[in-house]
């Protein structure tokens, strides 16, 4: 198992400076997250523009090795094709990479306006073909749960709609602490619930309705978390939090004091896993 950082944590500094950043505090993988934009939405901005040859030549240069690419979409364009479920980048990044990656993530898909769970129902085998055609004997590819948005018919919701639905096909779960969270959702119910299928976390802490909080400022439970999941099958922790203590604002920080807050967060991921075995 590997612990790694969301390359996306960092989507306002240059994307050389936050593989320089997150080598220097020790780390040796990444989650590599694709760029991706849509209304008012946007994720990992700072490879907007930048040829995909490029950025896997700025990451085989810092030595990092990416243990997940998280491919960012998931957005539906179309109520009738699951057009907008994968990044149209994705199989290129693939390509040009040059090793299999240890998981794919891809969002739960959602669509805009009134669709619902027929809508979800006629689409949902679409999705899965997609997925699935990413899985290899390497790579694991993986659904992540997401919460509820505003405006937005989000399927899979709950841990036992997960299970069900990734347990029918040859996929696995990557389970994000804050989106479970933000839907009151216990975290460790939902890791006991899901732990045979999942295969990486999107770690960060949560309190009073703040999301993506630096792990151990927050209220979540994470020996307890860490204790019921199943390790052998757990390929990697990724660090997807904010990278400032409550009441700093990242984009501010010094990269010599966000290198430390780095540190310090795999310190605390380390202590809890130990604590929980």
């Amino acid at each position: 198992m590997h612990s790694s950082v969301a390359t996306a944590n960092f989507y306002f500094l240059p994307f050389a400076q936050t593989l320089e950043i997150i080598a220097e505090a020790g780390f040796a993988h990444i989650e590599l997250d694709l760029y991706w934009e849509s209304g008012k939405w946007a994720m990992a901005q700072h490879l907007k523009d930048i040829p995909v040859r490029e950025v896997v030549r700025l990451v085989n240069q810092s030595g990092l090795t990416v243990s997940s690419i998280h491919d960012g979409g998931g957005v539906i364009e179309d109520p009738h094709t699951a057009r907008g479920f994968a990044n149209p980048q994705l199989a290129a990044y693939l390509d040009q990479l040059g090793y299999a990656p240890g998981c794919i993530v891809f969002h739960t898909p959602h669509r805009q306006g009134g669709c619902d769970k027929s809508w979800w129902q006629s689409i949902s085998d679409k999705i899965a073909r997609i997925a699935e055609s990413y899985r290899s004997s390497q790579t694991s590819v993986t659904l992540e749960n997401m919460p509820i948005f505003d405006g937005y018919y989000v399927p899979l919701t709950t841990p036992q709609e997960l299970f069900a639905f990734v347990s029918e096909r040859l996929l696995g779960v990557t389970l994000d602490t804050t989106h479970y969270a933000q839907m009151g959702i216990d975290v460790v119910e939902a890791a006991r619930i899901l732990k045979e299928k999942i295969r990486t976390i999107h770690l960060s802490d949560y309190l009073n309705g703040k999301p993506h909080v630096f792990i151990g400022e927050g209220s979540l439970d994470f020996v307890n978390f860490f204790r019921v999941l199943e390790f052998s099958t757990l390929r990697s922790v990724t660090l997807e939090c904010s990278m400032g203590f409550l009441g700093e604002t990242a984009f501010e920080m010094d990269p010599v004091i966000i290198i430390d807050r780095l540190r310090t967060a795999r310190s605390r991921l380390h202590a809890w896993i130990e604590a929980a075995q």
